[in-house]
């Protein structure tokens, strides 16, 4: 299970978002909730071996004022964000009611990303911004009169969650550093020393990026991007495409900005690109018997076997040369499509180490019409190794620069040596 899955699940719990959401809480409320994540972590959690340092009962304690001083509902559940982000994992985290993210957390018409060390725009969604002068390739140095990275590292970063510095990198600098209230314009700096003040109130275009994307990047070379393994009638649109990736001599597949979704779908997709069966992850999850703990015994760990999937009949099969696309966008059942294509030894894995976040949240309604999820699953390659916490590490690595098809020349770089 993955993300699109955990969100419907979220949106279930959470019911009616657009019922009133209080000014702020009682102080019971606030404690209830905060209790009610430390103690669902406490349970279910299943990576506190990668934060060694946390003492998770005394930040709980600790926690307990923090959140009584807060005078408003929303900065409650900042403080709550603060307190969940320090179990540093992209798939546990607590979610603001979404009639404040509405208002206290509006993102600009502009993408950015953190390229080495400079924060670039990436794209400009509506032509106010254009008009105002500022252009695609900027970068910004300030925000608000603050540097950028102390910026980000001040106001982003701490209620972020994430589970790897590439994720962190992207949740911060591309997902969230431009979000704020509707009311207030953001005061943007960039490097040639003028400042833009830019409005959150400017519309932004409708986008709906399809699921798959297939192109000819030339007569030899065919193209396909997929953004997400979640969505209705996957499997039917793949096959409607399906057709024409066959008539490829070579393939790119990319999934470097795949949101994840369900990992029945991805094996779906990479059954038809293999000639036998292939392993999928491993994973394990916590047993808690009363019984054995009053016995001595801690809690265990139930380990599983991946699954076995069997390719599709010959006539769905792509089996010539391919090449994949990772970075660290690639997120959750597209970090489970990596690592059952690199079992099957099918082709190369081209990019940048993946997000390194994946599993099973459960998820839980909060006071104030908020939500919050616990990775209860810990997946890891069939070899064992981990990699949440880590990422997928590329077979050849790309690095990242301002030039948005990169990846795509790498790919087709290596594709014209295959015979």
């Amino acid at each position: 299970m993955k993300k699109i899955i955990l969100l419907f699940g979220l949106v279930a719990i959470i019911g009616n978002a657009y019922s009133q959401v209080p000014e702020n809480l009682t102080d019971e409320a606030k404690i209830y909730g905060l209790s009610k994540v430390w103690k669902e972590a406490d349970k279910n959690f299943v990576f506190f071996d990668q934060v060694p340092s946390l003492d998770w009962d005394k930040t709980y304690q600790e926690y307990i004022p923090k959140v009584l001083e807060t005078k408003s509902t929303y900065d409650y559940y900042k403080k709550l964000q603060e307190f969940c982000a320090l179990l540093n994992d992209g798939h546990t985290k607590v979610y603001v009611p979404w009639q404040l993210r509405e208002v206290k957390e509006v993102a600009t018409p502009i993408k950015t990303e953190l390229i080495g060390n400079q924060v670039i725009i990436t794209e400009i969604l509506n032509d106010t911004i254009k008009n105002q002068g500022l252009k695609k390739g900027m970068e910004i140095i300030e925000i608000d009169g603050v540097p950028i990275h102390e910026y980000a590292s001040n106001k982003v970063k701490p209620y972020v969650s994430y589970s790897t510095e590439q994720d962190m990198n992207v949740q911060v600098y591309e997902y969230n550093l431009l979000k704020g209230n509707i009311e207030e314009k953001i005061k943007l700096k960039t490097k040639n020393g003028k400042v833009y003040p830019v409005s959150r109130k400017l519309i932004k275009p409708e986008s709906d990026t399809p699921t798959f994307e297939f192109r000819k990047l030339n007569e030899e070379i065919g193209y396909l991007k997929i953004s997400r393994f979640w969505g209705d009638n996957l499997k039917a649109k793949f096959d409607s495409i399906f057709q024409n990736i066959q008539s490829m001599p070579k393939l790119i597949i990319d999934v470097s900005e795949n949101q994840g979704g369900s990992n029945g779908y991805s094996n779906y997709v990479l059954s038809h690109f293999v000639d036998k069966p292939f392993m999928t992850s491993r994973w394990k999850t916590l047993m808690y018997m009363p019984a054995w703990v009053s016995n001595g015994f801690n809690t265990q760990w139930q380990d599983n076997e991946g699954n076995i999937v069997q390719p599709k009949e010959a006539s769905k099969r792509y089996t010539k040369p391919v090449v994949v696309l990772i970075s660290e966008k690639t997120y959750s059942a597209a970090e489970d499509f990596i690592s059952a294509f690199l079992n099957t030894e099918r082709g190369v894995v081209i990019g940048r180490p993946t997000a390194g976040t994946t599993g099973n949240p459960i998820g839980f309604q909060l006071p104030g019409k908020g939500a919050f999820q616990i990775c209860s699953k810990r997946d890891y390659l069939s070899n064992g190794k981990e990699f949440v916490g880590y990422g997928i590490a590329p077979q050849i690595e790309v690095k990242k620069v301002i030039d948005e098809n990169h990846l795509i020349n790498k790919g087709i770089e290596i594709l014209k040596k295959e015979n």
